[in-house]
């Protein structure tokens, strides 16, 4: 899910990027994904002349300029690119709508709200403490935790999440704290300066928002659940054995019947907003004159 990313401080599941810029750069020079390079980023521009006007517009001197490297045309395009997708924010919720009721007292607002979704909100602030990780406007804290999934991704090899994706973020070329972040005071870049690596990492991912959860199946860092109920399923019949803890243990076994479970999945129906799965896509840009 693409929504509110602004929000965050760390990208990935891993959290092995420490702007969105760079979460953006990842994926185009992955050899599992678009496997490309600076130097084949550069020629894009150099072939399409519409995107060569776009490219000047926004940072002052064509793509093919001697004075910029090719390392420096592919970040410039990440940055545009996570202009862009800090656009992408959702919408009001029938839960959004529910709390807003509440605050101000509105007895038919609250009505409208369904009962199933009520007693999926108790749960979720209640028994099941939920909200103990996923809270704040966006449903998340913004942190790290063993959620009791396998991290094995293949025989003989584990992915280490949050332990693995520390050092990688601190060491990589195009993190905050090296040139090409914007802010030449490097204020920006004080959690990749002060981020501790822990032991208790092993195995620890980021909690995601639950803005829009309904529609952004599949579920857990590594897309081993289809659907809600076995995630809900997953947390009921936790094996604790498999949490990596230090001190206090955030997670526990639930114990949800079929119809608490039922009441949750009601309550996060509700985080979903208007356009549910079908996002409203942008209008495509004129011709650069």
């Amino acid at each position: 899910m693409l929504g509110n990313l602004r929000l965050a401080r760390w990208y990935g599941w891993s959290g092995n990027s420490d702007s969105l810029w760079m979460a953006s750069l990842r994926p185009i020079l992955d050899s599992r994904e678009l496997d490309s390079t600076p130097a084949h980023v550069r020629r894009v521009y150099v072939r399409d002349p519409n995107l060569a006007c776009w490219y000047e517009r926004a940072f002052g001197r064509a793509a093919a300029d001697p004075r910029d490297d090719d390392v420096t045309v592919l970040v410039n395009t990440v940055k545009a690119l996570a202009a862009f997708e800090e656009t992408i924010v959702s919408s009001r919720t029938p839960f959004d709508a529910y709390r807003d009721a509440l605050a101000a007292g509105d007895q038919k607002g609250v009505a409208r709200y369904p009962v199933a979704a009520r007693r999926g909100l108790h749960l979720f602030v209640g028994r099941a403490n939920c909200v103990l990780c996923h809270n704040g406007p966006n449903f998340t804290n913004g942190e790290f935790h063993a959620t009791g999934v396998a991290h094995f991704t293949a025989r003989g090899r584990a992915d280490g999440g949050r332990f693995e994706a520390i050092e990688s973020v601190r060491t990589d070329r195009f993190n905050l704290l090296s040139k090409f972040n914007d802010d030449a005071t490097r204020a920006n870049a004080a959690p990749t300066r002060n981020v501790v690596l822990a032991p208790r990492n092993w195995g620890e991912f980021r909690t995601p928002s639950l803005r829009n959860v309904a529609v952004s199946a599949p579920y857990m860092h590594n897309g081993s659940f289809a659907t809600l109920r076995e995630v809900l399923r997953h947390y009921s019949e936790l094996d604790e054995e498999r949490l990596h803890t230090d001190g206090e243990q955030l997670l526990r076994a639930l114990r949800l019947s079929e119809s608490e479970i039922d009441d949750l999945l009601a309550f996060l129906a509700t985080l979903t907003d208007a356009h549910g799965a079908d996002r409203p896509r942008p209008a495509p840009p004129q011709p650069c004159a």
